[in-house]
């Protein structure tokens, strides 16, 4: 494990930081709704509906209120959400439509 100085971590450190977590997390939906898409065209008809009109449930929560999240959005996004941009939201529900969207 390496060693660190606290003294030496900045906020932009623990913004970049952030930064890589919603990538992750937007890597991690995309993953979670093509795989639930494929999944459903495996399931009965029954089953393959409703597990299409859930796919965007129970995703990564959402972290707007927190004043982290909110000073990392400013200084990396113009105060643009990108878990709750029009470009990520087009991006996952092309996903769930079962295009093969590369993630933003």
């Amino acid at each position: 494990m390496s060693e660190y100085n606290s003294q030496e971590v900045t906020a932009d450190d623990y913004c970049q930081l952030i930064h890589y977590l919603i990538q992750d997390i937007q890597h991690l939906e995309t993953e979670v709704v093509r795989t639930r898409f494929q999944l459903s065209r495996y399931l009965s008809e029954l089953d393959g509906i409703n597990l299409k009109a859930d796919i965007l449930s129970d995703l990564a929560g959402r972290y707007e209120d927190h004043p982290a999240y909110l000073h990392y959005i400013d200084l990396y996004h113009s105060n643009l959400d990108p878990l709750n941009s029009d470009e990520w939201a087009e991006h996952i529900i092309s996903v769930s439509c079962g295009m093969n969207s590369t993630p933003v």
